[in-house]
C-alpha cells in the first residue's frame, strides 16, 4: 500500500518522520498516519511526496 512505499522511501534516505515532515511542511503525525495507512494524503501532498523522493505518484499509490 501507499504507506509502505512512503515509509520505505523515507527509510532509504535514513530520515525520521520528523525530518520528512519538516522537509514537506507537514506535521509528523500526518506522516505517521500516511505510513500506517490510517489516512491518505490529499493530491497536493501526494505530489509533494513524489517530487521530494523523485518518484511518480503512480509509484506511491500502486
Amino acid at each position: 500500500m501507499y504507506g509502505d512505499k512512503i515509509a520505505a522511501l523515507r527509510r532509504a534516505r535514513s530520515m525520521t518522520q520528523e525530518q520528512l515532515a519538516s522537509s514537506l511542511g507537514l506535521l509528523r503525525v500526518s506522516i505517521s498516519h500516511y505510513e500506517n495507512n490510517r489516512r491518505e494524503p490529499d493530491y497536493r501532498t501526494l505530489i509533494k511526496i513524489a517530487d521530494f523522493f523523485k518518484v511518480t505518484t503512480d509509484y506511491i499509490i500502486r
